[in-house]
């Protein structure tokens, strides 16, 4: 595809203006934030940048990324499976010497320190052990991943309810929502939420604290490239929840084959709601930081693997 005529096409459907090809290939990343939603704990952000590699290298580098071994990521465990057989939540290991899974371990004395529905308040363990913590938050992961991959159930927090924090989100970024119509739905669909390309489970550190994270990957292909959508329906601290989309487009650029990548971010979170907008705007722009330094890490890779 001619660079131009793909930089046209991102522009009926997303938020950045004025990317230049040229600024894109010297390692710019054109970004753009929403931190003026109607819903008060909900922030998007779009980044558009070019990878020195072809479409299919791009893709399977994505597909194959795994956050671990890049510590600057704050992911000590990326578990990528396809079913019950292979789901791994046995594996989860908190480490009690590590500060943040300290912290971790200690948030199991006070119940609203973890992100939980109602039913799972009340196994919370009595004991405050790294082993009790393990046995815990992997039962929550599978219960959870169980009512998903079965019925389709999103699952939330206290009086938020995954799939609703979805929808808002889709509603406010509505030509996103569009151009993505049919990867988006099992946002949507009741019942079985379609195949995905994988699930995965993570064990990172937001806000000096260990935390789990659930999600699923879905992909599709295009007349002109691919698609990918990440969901990230439940995190047992620090946001609710989070999906990204990318927008995967072959481009010929000084008669080398590359890729253009639009990716957008969404993420409710409940501590950005109120200080009127203020506490939106910081966070805005930490989550645009923190998206760029993936990027940088991403096309790496990415690029690394077409040599």
């Amino acid at each position: 595809m001619p660079a131009a005529d793909a930089v046209e096409s991102l522009r009926s459907w997303t938020s950045i203006a004025g990317v230049g090809l040229r600024e894109l290939a010297a390692g710019k990343i054109s970004t753009s934030s929403n931190a003026s939603m109607d819903l008060d704990r909900g922030m998007s952000c779009q980044a558009v940048f070019l990878v020195n590699a072809p479409v299919a290298t791009t893709f399977q580098a994505l597909m194959k990324f795994n956050p671990t071994r890049h510590p600057d990521l704050d992911v000590s465990q990326h578990h990528v499976f396809s079913g019950e057989q292979d789901s791994g939540f046995d594996k989860l290991r908190v480490d009690a010497k590590a500060a943040a899974s300290a912290a971790l371990i200690r948030g199991l004395r006070d119940a609203s320190v973890l992100q939980l529905a109602k039913r799972e308040v009340a196994l919370i363990p009595k004991e405050s052990t790294a082993e009790a913590a393990q046995r815990f938050l992997s039962g929550i992961l599978s219960e959870r991943w169980t009512r998903f991959s079965k019925n389709g159930e999103l699952g939330g927090v206290a009086t938020f309810d995954a799939g609703s924090e979805l929808r808002s989100l889709l509603g406010e970024e509505s030509k996103v929502a569009g151009h993505f119509g049919p990867l988006l739905a099992p946002t949507k669909a009741k019942g079985a939420p379609g195949t995905p390309k994988y699930f995965y489970w993570d064990l990172s550190t937001v806000d000096k604290k260990s935390a789990v994270q659930l999600g699923a990957v879905y992909t599709t292909e295009t007349k002109e490239g691919r698609q990918i959508l990440d969901i990230t329906y439940y995190s047992s601290s620090g946001y609710l929840v989070a999906l990204t989309l990318y927008e995967m487009l072959p481009v010929s650029l000084d008669g080398r084959e590359q890729t253009l990548v639009w990716q957008g971010s969404m993420v409710t979170a409940t501590g950005v709601a109120g200080g009127f907008g203020i506490k939106r705007k910081i966070g805005s722009r930490m989550m645009l930081g923190d998206v760029e330094k993936w990027i940088r890490i991403f096309r790496q890779e990415a690029e690394n693997a077409a040599r």
